[in-house]
């Protein structure tokens, strides 16, 4: 892992260290060197965590006559293949680096540098022009910015941006609609995300940000099912595989669902880290990452995060998070972390992405028994009968009834945020690809914000095999019935793995997941200390009332302790709380 940040100030010369602040703040990034680049408009910093060429590959780095600047975060997985095509153009490399990639690519190539990258990233060019950043695809690696005034601002965490730029809380009603912001707002006032797949330009004057890629609309594949398991199993099989190159040890976070067994059972590390929550058969699934840890032959650790623990560290997760997030599996994924850093691992494996792009959610089962029924001919008459029965939307536009399920509290403008469904689901035809696409861009980047955020806090690296960008294109060319067979979820990729890992993993019918006892923890031992932070919190702003009740899946009361606990870390003052 490594933080990058910026400044470009065509108005006002900079003095020199001024971007160290901003540097600094972002050493858990990259604790193992730091580096900065200095013009009089322009300051470029990198921390940076050695994974890949630990002697030589030191940042900023340059093109060969000192023209071109790059500041990196993330990993070129297929950069070996592209520093042959650049050195075969007549580009002399100095190092053994993957970044250096980047500031050849870019005098070949320009922007559509892009296009050639298989991997994770976030970085930022300065070609003594313009300033050119881009992120990867599926948003794996963080990117932030500012404009203030004709300056702007970047960096891989808001905390850093913070250094150069006075913000204060926005927080509206998207964030109580969705636990989080989303498509690249922040509930700080003047800094937004760049999105994933984007890129950002600006020539001092000018500021452009563009998409450079989205994920596919078909058209569907018209190809057998054995042709289209046999293509899954190689593609993830390479995906794991070209994750696995580092120059330093590599491990893997594992549950007992199908995802990370995949992954752990084609990578086959060394050591593999689980969480285990011992309060009965709803958070019980450590028996399956057992059976996957001795099927490889890994050393196996299993936490065991306590309330105290969640009570103690949750205020300073909330400070590398930048912002609360709709997940409460933060203290698991940190601390599994934490465990890995110990024991002397830099790179981790994961299984996000899967569930979005295969079609994992049980929520995406009801939606389309919904959808069945409302096609089955003895109803046809009865659909108000139906909506009587169990909800007013039923049956109803498929866009409404997603945001109904998914909505956390009820909005005044209702029909503005069914409306922001409804856009995303307008781009595929097939109900399962529409959610598939709506939480790949709404709901995946909490998740990947907790995995680079744990990461990086304990200096690792973070690699996800199933956002490898051929895996999803090949996922949404799919007919829906290879992703749900019946009620069988991600039948195409159990499918695949069969002969890889184990079938009581593959044949696994009761699902769960990362399960936090959050719920628990909140309304018994934890009770007053919520209650003590929620009630400062509406001494800070008006709370929303019409919460949706989702019995053991609401996070409501997390939510509403997260967010103070941002404002402690952030805004302790704001308003002017006695």
């Amino acid at each position: 892992m490594c933080g990058i940040a910026g400044l470009y100030s065509p108005a006002e010369k900079l003095q020199p260290g001024r971007i160290a602040p901003m540097v600094e703040i972002l050493t858990h990034r990259g604790p193992d060197e730091g580096g900065v680049y200095e013009s009089e408009r322009v300051h470029l910093g990198s921390r940076r965590l050695k994974v890949i060429d630990l002697v030589s590959g030191t940042q900023p780095i340059y093109s060969e006559d000192r023209g071109v600047v790059v500041v990196y975060n993330g990993e070129i997985f297929n950069y070996r293949q592209l520093r042959s095509e650049l050195q075969a153009a007549g580009h002399t490399f100095a190092t053994q680096s993957d970044t250096e990639v980047l500031v050849h690519g870019y005098e070949q190539w320009g922007e559509r540098l892009v296009d050639r990258l298989n991997g994770q990233f976030a970085f930022a060019i300065w070609d003594g022009k313009r300033l050119f950043l881009a992120r990867d695809r599926m948003g794996e690696k963080p990117l932030y910015y500012a404009r203030d005034g004709r300056r702007l601002i970047f960096a891989s965490e808001i905390k850093a941006i913070l250094k150069e730029f006075p913000s204060a809380p926005a927080v509206d009603e998207s964030f109580w609609v969705f636990d989080t912001e989303v498509l690249g707002r922040t509930i700080f006032e003047g800094i937004r995300e760049v999105p994933p797949a984007h890129l950002l330009t600006f020539d001092g004057d000018v500021l452009d940000v563009r998409a450079y890629w989205q994920i596919p609309a078909g058209p569907i594949a018209d190809r057998s099912e054995s042709d289209l398991v046999e293509e899954l199993r190689t593609l993830l099989i390479d995906a794991v595989n070209i994750r696995m190159v580092a120059d330093v040890p590599v491990g893997m976070f594992l549950s007992g669902g199908i995802d990370s067994a995949a992954i752990a059972c084609i990578a086959r590390p060394e050591t593999a880290f689980s969480c285990h929550f011992p309060l009965g058969e709803s958070f019980e699934e450590i028996e399956y990452a057992k059976l996957v840890a001795e099927r490889i032959g890994a050393r196996h650790t299993i936490v065991r995060p306590t309330p105290e623990q969640f009570r103690d560290r949750l205020g300073r997760i909330v400070w590398y998070l930048d912002q609360p997030i709709a997940t409460a599996s933060t203290i698991s994924e940190f601390l599994l972390a934490e465990s890995a850093r110990d024991q002397g691992i830099k790179v981790i494996l994961g299984g996000q992405g899967a569930d979005e792009i295969f079609a994992g959610y049980v929520r995406y089962l009801f939606m389309l028994a919904e959808e069945r029924l409302a096609q089955v001919e003895e109803l046809a008459n009865y659909h108000a009968l139906a909506r009587f029965f169990w909800n007013k939307f039923a049956f109803g536009d498929p866009a409404e009834r997603y945001f109904e399920l998914i909505r956390r509290t009820q909005p005044e403008d209702r029909d503005a945020y069914v409306h922001l469904v409804r856009d995303l689901f307008s781009r595929h035809e097939a109900l399962l690809d529409k959610m598939g696409h709506f939480d790949a861009l709404v709901s995946l980047p909490s998740l990947l914000t907790m995995n680079d955020r744990a990461c990086a806090a304990h200096g690792l690296e973070n690699r996800c095999p199933f956002l490898d960008h051929r895996i999803v294109e090949f996922a949404f060319t799919l007919p829906p019935t290879m992703k749900i067979d019946g009620y069988t979820t991600k039948a195409i990729l159990r499918k695949a793995l069969r002969g890889i890992v184990p079938d009581p993993i593959l044949d696994r019918k009761d699902k769960k997941g990362l399960v936090v006892p959050f719920q628990q923890w909140l309304n018994g031992p934890l009770r007053p200390w919520a209650d003590a932070l929620v009630d400062k919190l509406g001494r800070r702003l008006d709370l929303p009332s019409g919460f949706n009740g989702r019995g053991g899946f609401d996070r409501s009361l997390y939510t509403r302790v997260c967010l103070e606990l941002w404002f402690e870390n952030f805004f302790p003052d704001w308003p002017n709380v006695s």
